[in-house]
């Protein structure tokens, strides 16, 4: 997961601040990806103490005392990068208490002290007020780095004293590779892709569907919504549209139209051209199934409907309203 996290824009711009040496006294960490944030702000703060390993450099550290540092970040051990909040546990009153006691303390080993904070998301308004002053003048020598899922409950007067680093969604190949670098042997490549493609460009989520074993009834709820008819689909909706796996349930729905079209429009594409290549015969009954302007307009009514999931609508009726919707367009250019 490191050797991905290395790769994306915001890691490389944090990088070339320190290789400027101007880094900046709050940053805040965008990454969609629970199951992976902690990970990410320590793979993340080794910048701030010149202990990342260096990729020209055949993945070596400079030195053994910066592999030790490094190995203690990794274990929450280090004096100088304190992570907050425990394991499992959401950022309260008490350690933004604790945080400013601890920012009038001199750093142990340098001249430099770092705070890691996840989720942040998950603070409440008091104690994102609490913090504010620190964020804004902290400490000579301090750097926060705090990490979030979302942006939407950050206050506004914490958004404007950090620098935001946001990492995007991960590509397909990107998961999927990074799952095999995770399991090794113990999972197919094509169950690793499947739950890539489940994922929405999130390792946690894919790992959380391999580990979960769910990936097969996300594919048949799928193709069941994609297969269905009118008349089939309020209890096809009934059935499937309390899963707790929203997102990756549309994701798949995207990837299956996605598929169609182009099965739709290059009839002989090999199999490994697909997203979902264990899929090929059931993508080719959708392609059979719908229109051309359909599969499109599938398109813009999945990422309609991603839309309002994200805003807490009510999934089964967003859903039944999607794919009823793609259905009628269907229904409307085969008739002419």
């Amino acid at each position: 997961m490191q050797t991905l996290l290395k790769t994306t824009q915001a890691y490389s711009l944090l990088q070339t601040e320190g290789k400027e040496r101007r880094f900046g006294h709050a940053y805040l960490l965008l990454f969609n990806d629970p199951k992976n944030i902690r990970l990410a702000l320590k793979t993340f703060a080794k910048l701030f103490f010149d202990c990342a390993e260096t990729e020209n450099e055949g993945g070596m550290y400079a030195s053994n005392d910066k592999k030790r540092i490094a190995e203690l970040i990794d274990n929450d051990s280090f004096s100088d990068c304190l992570f907050f909040p425990s394991q499992d546990k959401k950022l309260t009153v008490e350690d933004a208490e604790r945080i400013q006691e601890e920012c009038t303390l001199n750093p142990v080993e340098g001249n430099r002290k770092v705070f890691l904070l996840a989720d942040f998301a998950e603070a409440n308004v008091q104690t994102q007020n609490k913090l504010l002053k620190m964020l804004e003048e902290p400490p000579e020598g301090v750097i926060f780095l705090l990490g979030a899922t979302t942006v939407f409950p950050v206050l506004p007067t914490v958004l404007s004293r950090t620098k935001k680093l946001e990492i995007q969604p991960f590509e397909i190949a990107e998961v999927t590779e990074c799952l095999t670098r995770i399991y090794g042997d113990k999972y197919d490549r094509e169950t690793l892709a499947l739950c890539a493609a489940a994922s929405g460009g999130s390792v946690g989520e894919a790992q959380n569907a391999v580990e979960g074993g769910y990936y097969t009834t996300l594919i048949e709820n799928a193709l069941s919504l994609a297969l269905s008819t009118p008349s089939r689909l309020p209890a096809i909706v009934k059935e499937i549209g309390e899963t707790k796996h929203q997102k990756e349930l549309l994701s798949l729905l995207r990837i299956l139209f996605r598929d169609a079209m182009l099965l739709k429009t290059q009839p002989s594409l090999p199999r490994y051209k697909l997203l979902l290549p264990a899929e090929k015969q059931t993508t080719q009954d959708i392609a059979e199934k719908y229109t051309l302007p359909a599969l499109f307009y599938a398109q813009e009514r999945i990422s309609e409907a991603e839309k309002q999931v994200k805003f807490n609508a009510v999934f089964p009726q967003c859903i039944e309203i999607c794919i009823a919707k793609i259905l009628e367009k269907n229904a409307q250019t085969l008739r002419g």
